[in-house]
């Protein structure tokens, strides 16, 4: 048994709560100052001046002493001294501000920080510029259409302040392509949901970045994304765009990277869609009534760590929510959001999300601004000047915190409608995009099943390949999706979460690329019909040493898929139960949850979630192993879609499962594919199950302390080994049961370890650090987040239900003394 001591995780944001505050502190119309102190905004101010100076810099020293005794002025790269002052620029209302080499505690400009620069500007500038940011302009009133030049969401323009405009594009997936000029011009990235299928923090966060200087070379300095929602609808249309699969945990560890990446790159990030998000059928009236329990235990997770991680700003969505409309709930947007998450952004609606003049119930920006014959727009100035000059002060801040905060001042974007050179023939993508768009494809490829490992297959000669089903070659329509906003593909998803990939490589492509490589010699034969017996027919005719079957499902916004069916899913099931004297091999290109009633009958199977211009490519590099998978299902595949939440078709939405959502609500049941599930061409084996707990009340620890457990409640450890002959990357996850007495699901994902590529022989010891806030649960507004005391028990494996190691620990008031574990 191990005595278990205190830590803290190093670089990793974990954290998925925010501490509860006391009612009377939730900032209910006042929160637009609620920020870091004047200390910690003086530090962040300097610290941006030092690495602009350094940018502008042409000496490389620099670089390696940001503080060395000469400095430079922010914007002119003029040189400065320390403790000095430098001439005023328009957004510093031409008053002075510090030297970038400035003592932190230096106070002797005119204005020293980030709160006294934005006061500077609230000061001097008039309602009429004040109001230009809480609207949208650049659509046709009474159309849907954007005018010339224009951005999906545009506002702002200050040229007095040098305040920047916002640009704003669709989506959290990629540069939303608009017209077919767009496609070769940005990277047809995989989905969000595929790139949560590495489990990956660094490969959201590689993405994200270029997500960022895509953006940023397009003209754009706000990205409508990225979409965090929990799924609890299987059907629901829109579940590729949301990174959170099936678990708030996983989201809550995935969203900070890709929020800290695109703002790296001085692109705003938009969490949305908050909140009660569930389903696209019936989005605009649909009421989602959820208890204070679930919205802090499910749907709120992976929002606070957005907070937690300085997201920009949040989009309200279109539905209901407890009786309100999420646009205009101040109960979610300010007690909520601004309140106890300490949100410091500000909230954009939607677009035409807006029923009311939402302004007093936490919404700080209309979008897109304009009305249409049917939707009226809100924020006119008849209705602002309604509201204090606090309150305006209070909405134009969050953005102008923002913009500072996050370097939009020091590199302007185009200003619409001048903004065709880079909306419309600026070139964003690059071979390092490409080249990494490549590598996400496939690290997203699951490997479901391999039954006497039929997988990889070989290259040689000897090896004659059938691949049966229209969509192992299907092709990417662009004219049908540019004509139809709500059309997509077995690469892309419809809507505005649309980016069309273009120089797709489809699966019949991908394979025959690998065939016809040097050394290789693979024979490719292909039927794209749907007839069953032709099918069968032609397998039989070609005498193939294996048998491929391509199944895909699309999805699109504003609607839910009507089932979880592939297309013409008769095809492959009837041709899984029909080959009997070679291997049978599943492709599934879909969006998300998906019913695979052949996977009893194939040897193999292989699924990606819509995958982008490399998906034929992806699947080829795992079939023939020059890959070797490592991705994890993010959702369950359900073995019936009566297991699973449908959407609601009336007005009310009762989330009566509470807790028990996502990949809980299947436990007891038989699925297709549990959660977490993905297997390898090689073989891990787990041990040395170990923990570590806190010594003492006070934090006192003793012996040796993990360097990423420190200030931890638990920390456990186990050691993962490839016993294989192939190299190979593992997902180890770790599971909790609570105590009986907390009243939560059976098992809850509370840690994953992507390991480190490990080669044959190779092992690695992965630490699960679990903080306070890890083990308690919610117990109302009153009383905030709460301790449980009782029996926990800790699963360690490959998937939710492929456990490998487990030991249990009494609990009795976390800051107690320490008690014993028992594996």
């Amino acid at each position: 048994m191990a005595m278990w001591k205190q830590g803290l995780l190093v670089g990793i944001v974990l954290s998925t709560r925010a501490a509860a505050v006391p009612l009377d502190d939730a900032c209910e119309g006042g929160c637009a100052s609620a920020s870091s102190s004047d200390e910690l905004s003086m530090l962040a101010f300097n610290g941006r001046m030092m690495r602009i100076a350094r940018d502008l810099s042409a000496d490389p020293q620099d670089d390696d002493d940001p503080l060395s005794a000469s400095g430079r002025c922010w914007t002119s790269g003029d040189s400065c001294s320390p403790n000095t002052c430098c001439k005023g620029v328009p957004f510093t209302v031409n008053k002075t501000f510090p030297c970038d080499s400035s003592s932190p505690d230096f106070a002797g400009c005119e204005v020293n920080n980030e709160k006294e620069i934005i006061a500077a500007l609230l000061h001097a500038m008039t309602k009429a510029e004040k109001y230009r940011m809480l609207r949208g302009v650049g659509w046709t009133n009474g159309t849907f259409d954007t005018e010339p030049g224009y951005y999906v969401g545009n506002s702002g323009a200050h040229e007095r302040f040098a305040i920047p405009n916002l640009n704003m594009q669709d989506n959290g997936n990629g540069f939303r392509t608009m017209s077919k000029e767009l496609i070769p011009e940005v990277t047809g990235w995989p989905c969000a949901l595929a790139i949560s299928s590495s489990w990956s923090e660094e490969d959201t966060e590689r993405w994200a970045v270029a997500l960022g200087k895509e953006f940023r070379a397009k003209g754009a300095n706000v990205i409508l994304g990225p979409g965090v929602n929990v799924h609890r609808v299987a059907r629901g249309g829109r579940n590729a765009e949301y990174n959170s699969g099936e678990s708030p945990y996983l989201g809550a560890r995935l969203t900070p990277p890709y929020v800290q990446g695109v703002q790296s790159e001085q692109v705003l990030a938009v969490m949305k869609h908050f909140i009660g998000n569930s389903q696209e059928t019936n989005r605009n009236s649909v009421d989602s009534i959820i208890d204070e329990r679930t919205l802090w235990e499910v749907y709120y997770p992976p929002f606070i760590a957005a907070v937690d991680a300085g997201v920009a700003s949040a989009m309200c969505s279109y539905n209901k929510i407890n009786g309100k409309h999420a646009c205009g709930n101040s109960e979610n947007l300010i007690k909520d959001l601004k309140g106890t998450m300490g949100f410091e952004g500000f909230v954009m609606s939607d677009w035409w999300a807006l029923h009311s003049f939402a302004a007093e119930d936490g919404v700080d920006q209309e979008m897109p601004g304009t009305f249409t014959p049917s939707i009226e727009a809100f924020f006119t100035d008849k209705n602002l000047d309604t509201l204090s000059d606090a309150k305006i002060d209070d909405m134009t801040r969050r953005q102008l915190v923002m913009m500072l905060r996050y370097g939009l001042f020091e590199n302007p974007v185009c200003q619409p409608p001048d903004c065709d050179q880079e909306l419309y023939r600026a070139v964003a993508t690059s071979p390092q995009h490409k080249q990494l768009n490549l590598r996400l494809a496939t690290n997203a490829v699951t490997l479901l099943k391999n039954e006497a490992k039929v997988l990889p297959l070989s290259k040689k000669h000897s090896t004659k390949i059938a691949l049966i089903g229209p969509a192992c070659d299907a092709k990417q329509d662009v004219d049908r999706q540019l004509d139809d906003w709500m059309a997509g593909s077995y690469y892309n998803i419809g809507g505005s979460g649309r980016v069309i990939a273009g120089n797709v490589t489809t699966i019949l492509a991908g394979v025959k690329a690998k065939c016809a490589e040097d050394g290789a010699g693979c024979v490719v034969q292909a039927y794209n019909g749907t007839d069953v017996k032709e099918a069968l027919a032609f397998v039989k005719a070609s005498a193939p040493s294996v048998v491929l079957i391509c199944g895909g499902a699309m999805s699109t916004e504003g609607k839910d898929r009507d089932s979880l069916s592939v297309d013409n899913e008769d095809l492959l099931t009837g041709v899984a139960k029909g080959v009997a004297d070679v291997p049978v091999v599943a492709l599934t290109m879909v969006p998300a949850q998906t019913l695979m009633p052949w996977a009893d009958d194939v040897h193999g199977a292989l699924n990606v979630f819509l995958a982008g211009t490399y998906t034929g490519d992806a699947f080829a590099s795992a079939l023939f192993g020059d890959s070797n998978p490592s991705a994890k299902l993010p959702v369950t595949m359900p073995k019936s879609e009566a297991d699973t939440i449908l959407p609601c078709e009336g007005a009310t939405c009762e989330y009566s499962e509470k807790l028990m959502v996502g990949f809980p609500a299947y436990q007891g049941k038989e699925v297709a594919f549990p959660f977490g599930h993905g297997l390898s061409y090689t073989t891990f084996t787990y041990s040395s199950l170990q923990a570590v707990v806190t010594a003492s009340a006070d934090g006192a620890v003793s012996g040796d302390l993990p360097s990423d457990c420190f200030a931890t409640l638990v920390c456990i450890s186990a050691t993962v080994a490839n016993k294989g002959s192939v190299s190979g990357v593992e997902v180890a996850q770790l599971y909790v049961e609570f105590p009986e007495s907390a009243g939560e699901p059976p098992l809850l994902l509370k840690g994953f370890v992507r390991t480190q590529e490990l080669p044959p022989g190779g092992e690695v010891k992965v630490t699960f650090p679990l903080y306070h806030s890890d083990l308690q649960v919610y117990a109302g507004r009153s009383e905030g987040w709460k301790s449980v005391d009782g029996l926990f028990k800790f699963y360690v494996g490959s998937s939710s239900r492929d456990i490998r190691l487990s030991g249990e620990l009494e609990l009795s008031d976390h800051e107690g003394p320490s008690p014993q574990w028992a594996p």
